[in-house]
């Protein structure tokens, strides 16, 4: 392994540390095998070389933003032999399981640290013989390198296989039975839903005269940031590194709301810019633009931020800002999720 006093690999938005007695990672370091630890303030990676990376916090990858960075960083790190490579995830629970789940889908073996724990390297007292198979026994499949020789760390691997596959399966199938004992949020399950125009229809989305009378789902108002919405009872309004996010009862449903000055820039320039961006980036798509009944022109589009969440962009220059309304969701999103962002976004407005 690179030693960072030594290796000062420059890297865009991160800085190398030296390290600490103390405070090794716990998963071995072998070859062909990425170990990636997220902390609260960097997520560090280690491989052929050591890289922190402290634009890419541990919330970032919760959120979702930082997550296809970590992965591009991983798959630099491993450029050699990616996806044939074996990447092991020091972190805690939610985000062990985002990132694990994440590499499965691409194609690479990943798993959690804890496994190597339960499982520690047996002794390393030579390696061990196996009997190479015949030529007709061998026709079809992969032989293995290195002189017929097994290194004692691909008898874990064997479990850590095993372990993986009921992890991935878990993640993708067993949330909701498993979510109360690991103090998870339980994902609803997706119910069919419409492409609505957050802005222009949005209070189309539900017919008045079938809407049940309950007090409880009465709107509040909430402002923050000089920023002003109405809101589905239960609904607040918090302020993060990333910006402002308003959340309510939903544990499955996060609205990211901004507004940044646009100074003298005219407003069908920067929603140019907002074209170019989806277009160029591949985690953006749907991009569609419509006009509201008094006139405002809107853009809407979809992230996919990799975590298995996709999130609806609506974004309009009204008052020389730029309003933003980002509704992210854990799944596709149902129709009470649609409404919250309507009335969301039809009502933000400034304070002023």
């Amino acid at each position: 392994m690179a030693d960072p006093r030594r290796d000062r690999r420059h890297v865009p938005g991160c800085a190398l540390r030296d390290r600490r007695e103390g405070s090794a990672l716990s998963a071995p370091t072998v070859p062909g095998t990425l170990s990636i630890t997220v902390l609260e303030t960097a997520t560090i990676f280690e491989g052929p070389d050591t890289v922190y990376r402290y634009d890419l916090p541990g919330s970032g990858i919760i959120d979702g933003w930082a997550l296809p960075a970590v992965i591009d960083q991983a798959r630099e790190l491993g450029s050699l032999h990616w996806p044939e490579v074996e990447v092991v995830v020091d972190a805690d629970g939610p985000t062990t399981e985002i990132l694990t789940r994440t590499l499965l889908n691409k194609g690479v073996a990943a798993y959690p640290a804890e496994v190597v724990r339960e499982h520690p390297l047996p002794p390393d007292s030579g390696e061990i013989e196996i009997t190479r198979p015949t030529d007709s026994a061998a026709r079809g499949r992969h032989r293995i390198s290195g002189g017929g020789r097994l290194h004692p760390f691909h008898l874990v691997l064997a479990v850590v296989v095993v372990v993986v596959v009921g992890v991935s399966w878990w993640i993708v199938d067993g949330a909701e039975s498993s979510s109360s004992a690991s103090g998870l949020p339980t994902f609803a399950e997706p119910t069919p839903s419409i492409s609505s125009d957050l802005r222009a229809s949005g209070s189309d989305l539900a017919d008045p005269s079938e809407t049940l009378e309950d007090s409880e789902t009465a709107q509040v108002i909430l402002e923050h940031s000089g920023l002003r919405i109405a809101a589905p009872g239960g609904f607040r309004i918090e302020s993060r590194d990333d910006g402002l996010l308003a959340t309510g009862d939903d544990p499955n449903l996060r609205i990211h709301l901004a507004a940044e000055p646009v100074y003298s820039v005219p407003s069908v320039e920067v929603l140019k810019q907002v074209t170019t961006m989806v277009e160029a980036d591949e985690t953006l798509e749907g991009l569609e633009s419509a006009e509201t009944p008094d006139g405002q022109q809107i853009m809407r589009y979809r992230e996919l931020p990799g975590d298995g969440s996709e999130v609806s962009w609506g974004t309009w220059v009204e008052a020389g800002r730029q309003f933003s309304v980002g509704c992210q969701t854990r799944q596709q999103p149902t129709l009470p999720q649609e409404a919250a962002c309507a009335m969301v976004l039809e009502s933000m407005e400034l304070t002023g």
